[in-house]
């Protein structure tokens, strides 16, 4: 796991168990430091619905090898509606789909 991988998992990990219960529908940002924000990019309209949720390298990142590649998502995941996962399940399925 590479230096960028493993602060982009250590911020999946910070991210507080009560911001991955209960998601909105409306997107907005629902985490974030000075390095890698956690988005809410919306739901996706087919069945089951699911929440999209993204992990993006912040503009005002403080790792410089980072700084050109915002405001990219460096992990996703779909979250269904009805059958969220608990947050612990969330986060492995962010920290699996890392990018970088």
């Amino acid at each position: 796991m590479g230096k960028n991988t493993k602060k982009v998992a250590a911020f999946i990990e910070s991210i507080p168990n009560a911001k991955l219960e209960g998601l909105t529908r409306l997107g907005g940002t629902i985490f974030k430091d000075t390095d890698f924000r956690l988005d809410m990019q919306g739901m996706t309209t087919g069945r089951p619905r699911m929440h999209n949720l993204q992990v993006q390298i912040n503009r005002e990142t403080t790792i410089t090898s980072l700084k050109k590649a915002a405001p990219q998502t460096v992990a996703s995941l779909l979250v269904e509606e009805e059958n969220p996962g608990t947050p612990a399940e969330i986060k492995q399925g962010l920290i699996a789909s890392i990018l970088i």
